[in-house]
């Protein structure tokens, strides 16, 4: 038997944070390195949906387990920084005002980081490969779950490229194994548009296969236009794949964080569709005008099709240490 007065597992009615707080403090003591970042920002953003996050986040901050990503030097480069728990470059989305929707309106959100680039085939493979994910038996789609890989794996010329075929419940469980949430529709926004209230991502030049992968057959590996990126330094907002938003519920501030990173919704029936927004032209798209940021696209959370990925988005002020 083991004494209460010796039994450090926090009680039922303790803090819901209290087991993260107490985990944290054992890894404050011990030397730095991978798996203790890891493990830190595990714990972090597990914790993000508490009621007393703050106080994980505060004892975070203070025995630098993670660090802050506010800097306020508008010259300084954009803030990136790699999510040690799925690998994607992160990019920080400052604090402030934005311009959003067809009639340019104004508005303003907190600091988020966001994907760099589109959660890719081979990600999604490692994904599945930690935690044997496969969807629920109820999902009314199932037969097209990564119907574009073979033999359970992804082609290796295609690794790179955006990972499809999934639904919004997939993308939901993908960014609860790292750490991570996705972004509203706004903050997509945020995050195309800047302050300047910019027509496409890199300006005002209407798209081509130079400045985006639309108007093709196929989706391509990320990266493939480094040279033209959002105002913070996100790539493929616009072509390659449309991309999974976070359901808002009626009425939410536009610029709002979500209260909920993973909220669940019972899938579809045949004759009520349950649908949320995709952003971002995909790569079939040719149209100048369905390629603007503003563009928006209401689609079934339980679709999967070959033109719609996601990226991932942190909506804490802080990264890995």
């Amino acid at each position: 038997m083991v004494d209460d007065e010796d039994d450090d597992t926090p009680a039922a009615s303790t803090p819901p944070s209290a087991k993260a707080l107490h985990e944290l403090t054992l890894l404050a003591g011990q030397h730095p390195g991978p798996e203790r970042t890891a493990a830190a920002w595990r714990l972090v953003t597990s914790a993000a949906g508490n009621p007393d996050a703050h106080a994980v986040l505060d004892f975070a901050r203070e025995a630098e387990l993670v660090l802050p990503c506010d800097h306020t030097d508008s010259t300084a480069p954009n803030l990136t920084w790699t999510n040690p728990l799925d690998g994607s470059e992160m990019v920080w989305v400052p604090p402030g005002k934005f311009v959003y929707g067809t009639n340019n309106q104004t508005a303003a959100c907190a600091g988020f980081s966001l994907g760099r680039f589109p959660v890719t085939n081979e990600q999604f493979a490692r994904f599945v490969a930690e935690t044997g994910y496969v969807p629920d038996l109820d999902h009314p789609d199932n037969e097209s779950f990564l119907s574009h890989w073979q033999g359970g794996a992804p082609a290796k010329a295609q690794l790179r490229h955006p990972v499809t075929h999934l639904s919004l419940f997939d993308a939901l469980a993908y960014a609860r194994w790292a750490g991570a949430t996705l972004p509203t529709e706004w903050l997509w926004e945020k995050a195309a548009r800047g302050t300047d209230g910019r027509t496409y991502p890199w300006g005002e030049s209407s798209p081509t296969a130079k400045l985006a992968q639309v108007a093709q057959g196929a989706t391509c590996a990320v990266g493939k236009f480094s040279r033209v990126r959002s105002p913070y330094g996100c790539e493929d907002l616009v072509g390659n794949v449309s991309e999974w938003c976070l359901p808002e519920p009626a009425g939410a501030e536009v610029g709002a964080f979500p209260a909920d990173h993973y909220p669940a919704y019972p899938y579809p029936a045949a004759d009520i569709p349950v649908q949320t927004v995709v952003r971002g032209a995909c790569f079939l798209r040719h149209s100048a005008k369905t390629a603007r940021s503003s563009h928006r696209r209401r689609l079934s959370v339980a679709r999967r099709n070959r033109w719609v990925g996601f990226r991932l988005a942190v909506l804490l002020p802080v990264r890995p240490a």
